[in-house]
């Protein structure tokens, strides 16, 4: 199928997930900072630990109404269905698009519900990640409306081409034909998301955000499609600018 085609056929999802991060200022049990504002790792393991304890109570309570006989050996840990990476991903990301939100002075939409959100994922409605990733679905749906359209150049267009193709996605139609072969409404998307992306990126820098290297490093995709059981990002930035090799604003505390 051609990627353009490809493009249009598949859902076109807005997806604002992170992997990693990295950090500033010489003190170890600071997950992040953002503007005057620190994220501490503490704040990190309790949003965690809070999924991880109700799972772990739940296999228990499971065990011991199958009457489990217990075989001496301790239970392997829980298989957790996200990170310590992923709750600082999502306190930044509500963070930034909170401050988004407040400039243009609208409020997170209604939709998703952290319902809906918990029953399309593995998650359940009562975790505070869930709250927090329902969350940051619902400002951007608030916002992608109120941003301005960013004009579709071949320097946005050409890498969401190029990760199509590497990924499986389309076959190698020629970039030209992509790019003539694009949906209004896939045009639409990508636009508006790259409007958001413009908009993010002034407040990242302009808050001056420091991420600890422990989480890795960590990019916020605002912007991605279904290609077969992956995700393809298509619109991301970086938590660390838009040039971090000409803004270094990351620093090691992991020492």
């Amino acid at each position: 199928m051609q990627p353009a085609r490809r493009l249009a056929s598949i859902a076109v999802v807005a997806v604002l997930a992170v992997s990693g991060l990295s950090a500033c200022r010489a003190e170890p049990d600071v997950a992040a900072y953002i503007g005057g504002k620190t994220i501490t790792e503490s704040q990190v393991e309790k949003v965690y630990d809070q999924a991880k304890d109700e799972l772990t109570a739940s296999r228990a309570q499971i065990q011991q109404q199958n009457q489990a006989a217990p075989s001496g050996e301790p239970a392997p840990p829980v298989q957790m269905p996200f990170k310590q990476k992923d709750v600082l991903n999502a306190l930044l990301t509500v963070d930034v698009l909170e401050r988004a939100a407040a400039a243009h002075n609208v409020q997170p939409a209604a939709e998703p519900t952290v319902e809906a959100v918990a029953q399309g994922s593995s998650f359940s409605p009562g975790w505070e990640y869930t709250k927090l990733y329902a969350k940051t679905f619902q400002l951007r749906a608030a916002l992608l409306p109120k941003v301005t359209p960013s004009p579709l150049s071949d320097e946005d267009l050409r890498p969401v081409y190029d990760r199509l193709l590497a990924t499986g996605a389309g076959d190698s139609t020629p970039y030209e034909q992509f790019k003539s072969q694009l949906s209004d409404a896939n045009k639409t998307a990508l636009q508006q998301s790259l409007g958001l992306r413009d908009e993010l990126l002034k407040i990242v820098a302009d808050e001056n955000v420091k991420l600890n290297p422990r989480y890795g490093d960590q990019q916020l995709v605002l912007l991605s499609a279904n290609a077969g059981n992956a995700e393809v990002p298509l619109v991301e930035l970086s938590f660390a600018g838009a040039d971090a090799s000409k803004a270094p604003f990351v620093s090691d505390v992991s020492s």
